[in-house]
């Protein structure tokens, strides 16, 4: 391999996929000077517009792409680290060594032009493909009607404009990298929307045998984001969290230069919210994530957990 070869790619083949690969491979272009090449992986995910429980969660977003790197037919794979399952559930033979630096955490509302989220109406069917924002949404907007909404950003405004739904829940940051912040209506604070374990931020995986590549990838990585990212991980593992918990957490750095931590786990009707507020030094991640895990369980995180995963299998 030389510094011409190009650094091959594995990314699904949606726009917003598409973008972050490209960022990764301007970002690894620009520090070593290889050209890329994007693969395009069609994932079971994006061809399944069901229920993703009963095809095997979110993971479905990323096997295939990841197969595509265990294969050689790869050299790197770039995710979403929302869309990436927990530590617990890895494939062995793979790293996730470098993050990009993370994007906006929150989470909006994007309502038909001239419309807002204020107005909605009783009943109004706010539509997501998130069990997380879907538990968040009743326990705080019970007067709303959840609806579930598979699809690229794309196909999911287009059933907002046909009616379909009267309001969407996305991620910020994807909106901004598609250059469609102009359609956001409402963005929630993380007090009132707690995110994704992950939201905002893009992994870069590799084989773990690779050790060229994972010297490449050290050379790009956002400390801070892998920093954060480890910790809600962390937490994440220590509740085994899977497609069937709401599970939600973000990690901070603050203006000392700590770590801080807030999670919550919801019950499906959004009765029951159990939180956890943590505070450690920066070279504590997977620490701090396991104490908020760990404090979630005392509160019964569990049997919350345990009742979904029981009614999702049923």
């Amino acid at each position: 391999m030389t510094a011409k070869t190009p650094i091959r790619i594995a990314t699904r083949g949606s726009r917003l996929a598409l973008v972050q690969a490209r960022m990764a491979g301007d970002a690894l272009q620009k520090q070593t000077g290889r050209p890329y090449e994007l693969i395009s992986v069609k994932t079971t995910g994006d061809k399944f517009m069901g229920d993703l429980s009963t095809v095997g969660g979110k993971g479905v977003f990323v096997k295939e792409v990841e197969d595509a790197v265990m294969d050689g037919e790869a050299d790197i794979a770039v995710h979403s680290m929302k869309d990436v399952p927990g530590p617990h559930e890895q494939p062995a033979g793979l790293v996730i060594p470098a993050m990009l630096p993370r994007e906006d955490i929150r989470d909006v509302c994007v309502c038909r032009e001239g419309e807002s989220f204020v107005a909605l109406k009783k009943g109004s069917k706010i539509g997501t493909s998130s069990l997380r924002r879907a538990t968040q949404l009743r326990a705080t907007f019970p007067d709303l009607e959840v609806v579930p909404i598979r699809g690229n950003v794309d196909s999911r405004l287009e059933k907002l404009k046909n009616k379909e739904v009267d309001a969407l829940m996305l991620a910020k940051a994807g909106l901004d990298r598609l250059n469609l912040t102009g359609r956001i209506s409402e963005v929630f604070e993380p007090d009132m929307m707690c995110p994704a374990v992950g939201q905002g931020a893009i992994g870069v995986q590799c084989r773990e045998d690779d050790a060229d590549m994972i010297e490449m990838l050290k050379s790009i990585n956002h400390t801070d984001t892998f920093t954060c990212v480890t910790a809600e991980r962390a937490m994440l593992e220590v509740l085994a969290g899977n497609c069937h918990t709401p599970i939600a957490g973000y990690c901070e750095v603050t203006k000392g230069g700590s770590l801080r931590l807030i999670a919550l786990v919801t019950s499906l009707d959004g009765r029951e919210v159990v939180r956890t507020r943590q505070k450690m030094p920066y070279d504590n991640p997977i620490t701090i994530g396991q104490t908020a895990g760990q404090d979630l369980q005392k509160q019964g995180a569990d049997r919350i957990i345990a009742a979904i995963t029981s009614e999702a299998v049923a």
